[in-house]
């Protein structure tokens, strides 16, 4: 069977007994995928690796550093038909964090030795910045976050540019290709390097928290040197749809994420396809967007936390 990639970019998040139930045995789900924290299940075998729902997102690691620790760990000593490694992966984004957990998975003879620290490198440093979803305070000018930088432009152009939005799973598969070669790149000590841009629109907010539009691909870096520490991204879809968002620099910032997304979810009454994340960050649902528009959600984020 080997290794496959299951693209799923309009299925709505599942449970863990729904994932177990409609996948055969060696399936893994990765980052949201399935609605819950890290699961294992031995007897398929099945796993999920997540770090959005169901977790303290600071005391998780990402997708892909749970994914890197359990490869040298031996998963595929577990996830083997006797022939050889096998799994089926299902993902239902392309973004750094999943597109990373591939290529991991795909190489896993060239990172299963610890002492890959190019590998080991890349993924410390994207942990870091996804578990903070961006907002780590690494110096602006660092050299290695432009060289990472440079490794997952082709994502994040595709995110300002509303790819995602289009929910088409070849463009998926072929932003996770162009990701792949560069970290290959990387790994070989030839990645390139572009600025970081921090660039951001201010469109509102409240009481200690601010609504914005992400110009640059690095704004939250930005928003965090600002000393924005409490945010509701905004990126429209259309008329009627909003990708948001939400999020706060750490649990020392007193903006209750779960209180909102249950605020959220009761205005948006869609209960399959939802508002969701952890207790730092979360956001619209996965498929369908939001269809609140900014000014609606931000009154019903005043309401809720004030």
């Amino acid at each position: 069977m080997a290794l496959q990639l299951f693209m799923r970019p309009e299925d709505v998040p599942v449970s863990w007994d729904e994932f177990r139930k409609k996948t055969p045995k060696f399936s893994i789900a990765l980052d949201g995928y399935v609605n819950d924290g890290p699961l294992f299940d031995y007897s398929g075998p099945w796993a999920n690796f997540n770090h959005h729902e169901n977790v303290d997102r600071m005391a998780t690691r990402s997708t892909c550093a749970q994914v890197l620790i359990a490869i040298r760990q031996d998963l595929f000593n577990c996830f083997n038909d006797g022939k050889g490694a096998c799994a089926n992966i299902y993902v239902n984004d392309c973004d750094e964090d999943v597109s990373l957990s591939w290529f991991l998975i795909e190489n896993y003879k060239l990172i299963e030795n610890a002492l890959n620290i190019a590998i080991t490198r890349l993924v410390s440093i994207e942990d870091l910045l996804d578990v903070t979803a961006g907002a780590y305070p690494f110096p602006i000018d660092l050299d290695e976050l432009q060289k990472i930088g440079w490794v997952f432009e082709p994502y994040r152009k595709f995110r300002l540019n509303g790819g995602l939005d289009r929910k088409h799973k070849k463009e998926y598969l072929e932003i996770i290709g162009q990701v792949g070669e560069r970290i290959a790149s990387y790994v070989k000590n030839k990645a390139k390097k572009v600025p970081l841009n921090t660039q951001y629109k201010k469109i509102g907010g409240g009481k200690d928290w601010t609504m914005v539009e992400e110009i640059g691909a690095d704004a939250r870096t930005g928003l965090y040197r600002d000393n924005l520490h409490a945010y509701v991204s905004v990126r429209k879809i259309n008329d009627k749809r909003w990708v948001y968002t939400i999020g706060r620099m750490s649990l020392c910032i007193p903006f209750d994420i779960q209180k909102i997304l249950t605020a959220l979810n009761k205005e948006e009454a869609n209960p399959v396809d939802k508002w969701g994340g952890s207790n730092t960050i979360g956001g619209s649902p996965r498929v369908n967007a939001s269809k609140l528009p900014p000014q609606e959600v931000a009154k019903i984020i005043n309401s809720a936390i004030q």
